[in-house]
């Protein structure tokens, strides 16, 4: 008697992998398991939900915490606060870049099953901000800055580092793009045909970017780690000179 054929996480894997980037954030496990050549089933087996399978496909998890903000406490007292949270902001920023577009279409499509969204009863965004706010006020402890509202500091970090890749994000669904035969999508008479495109755009950037697939998109408006580098400047000659919490 024929054993049963074993078929291995990494073929449903790969399989997701390719119908989320052809078809999006939107595509169905039906989709998948056709893909792998195995039944819907089999997919359930090993992952309990569509979510599930997408996160483990495109490598995307929202509810850990980057390790450069986990690590920020273990920092502080070396080099410098503006060292320290210049690079720890960089790495938040590329993080943001993946995981952004993923989020912004969960949140536009609450009702679709399946759909990865939502998140703990203590999010990760909530724990990144403590982990940020910890490592500051330890550094107030120590006497390099002056602060006595580190989670007011830590929340206007994280908001500046987000609402770039937010900007950002903007700027590349808005650019005009262009149908098959050249035309350009956007020139099209009505909002009823540029809706459907500009849902086609959030979900065809979240997915390559959560792939690190390349995506065809114009230059940032600002560039990255200009932008990470001179808002910390400023954060953190802010604490320096004064505490920004009392000042009249």
């Amino acid at each position: 008697m024929a054993r049963p054929t074993v078929i291995r996480n990494e073929v449903i894997l790969e399989a997701a992998r390719a119908v989320f980037l052809e078809r999006g954030i939107l595509a169905t496990s039906a989709e998948v398991a056709q893909r792998a050549g195995v039944s819907e089933g089999s997919i359930f087996k090993r992952f309990k939900t569509k979510g599930e399978l997408f996160r483990a496909a495109m490598g995307v998890d929202l509810e850990n915490v980057l390790p450069a903000l986990q690590d920020l406490v273990s920092r502080a007292g070396t080099r410098t606060v503006e060292q320290n949270l210049v690079e720890a902001g960089i790495e938040t920023v590329l993080f943001f870049e993946r995981i952004m577009p993923i989020v912004m279409m969960s949140w536009s499509n609450p009702k679709v099953p399946g759909c990865p969204h939502g998140y703990s009863q203590d999010p990760a965004p909530l724990r990144a901000q403590r982990h940020v706010a910890d490592y500051l006020a330890l550094e107030s402890r120590l006497g390099r800055i002056r602060t006595s509202a580190p989670d007011v500091i830590a929340r206007a970090y994280l908001g500046a580092l987000s609402h770039y890749v937010f900007s950002e994000m903007l700027a590349q669904c808005a650019a005009p793009t262009s149908s098959p035969d050249g035309a350009d999508a956007q020139g099209q008479s009505g909002s009823s045909a540029a809706q459907p495109e500009a849902r086609r755009g959030w979900a065809n950037l979240a997915v390559h970017r959560a792939a690190d697939v390349p995506v065809d998109v114009p230059p940032a408006l600002i560039d990255r780690e200009d932008y990470v580098r001179n808002f910390v400047r400023v954060l953190v000659s802010g604490m320096e000179l004064r505490d920004v919490t009392r000042a009249a």
